[in-house]
C-alpha cells in the first residue's frame, strides 16, 4: 500500500511538471502566416470559409517581425499577378493583438489561439464578430 501511494505521489509530480513545463512556453507570432479560413460565430457554432487567394499569384499572407514592424501582403490581377503591401505596427497585450496601419489606424482582436501552425483571432470589423484563422508559412 505505501508503494502504491509512492507511485501515486510520483506520478501526480510528473504530471504536475509536465503541465508546468507546456504552461510556460509560449508561441511566438513573429513569422508568416497565410489567410486560411475566415467566417464567423453563430450562436456557439463557427461558421468558417476557405480564404480564396489569387489563383496564379502567390498567397496572401501577414508577416509579423521582432522589432513590432507587420506586413500585410495581398496579391492581385489575374494576368499579371501584383502585390500590394500594407506596412504597420503590431503589439501583443495578454490575448489581444493590435495592429496600426497608418491608412486605417488601429485594429484589435483576440488571439483564440495561436501555436505552432495556427493564429486564430476574433475581431469586429463593421459592427461584425469576424474570426481568421491563418497557418504559418
Amino acid at each position: 500500500m505505501k508503494k502504491l501511494t509512492i507511485m501515486s505521489f510520483l506520478t501526480f509530480g510528473f504530471v504536475l511538471s509536465s503541465f508546468n513545463t507546456f504552461e510556460n512556453k509560449e508561441v511566438s507570432i513573429v513569422g508568416r502566416w497565410k489567410y486560411y479560413q475566415e467566417g464567423k460565430k453563430i450562436s456557439k457554432a463557427e461558421l468558417l470559409f476557405s480564404y480564396e487567394h489569387e489563383e496564379k499569384c502567390g498567397n496572401d499572407y501577414v508577416e509579423f517581425f521582432e522589432d513590432g514592424k507587420v506586413n500585410d501582403v495581398f496579391y492581385y490581377g489575374e494576368d499579371n499577378c501584383e502585390m500590394s503591401v500594407d506596412s504597420g505596427t503590431w503589439k501583443k497585450e495578454d490575448n489581444n493583438l493590435i495592429i496600426y496601419f497608418p491608412f486605417a489606424g488601429e485594429e484589435k482582436g483576440e488571439i483564440l489561439l495561436l501555436d505552432a501552425t495556427t493564429l486564430k483571432i476574433k475581431a469586429e470589423v463593421e459592427g461584425k464578430e469576424v474570426i481568421y484563422i491563418y497557418k504559418k508559412i
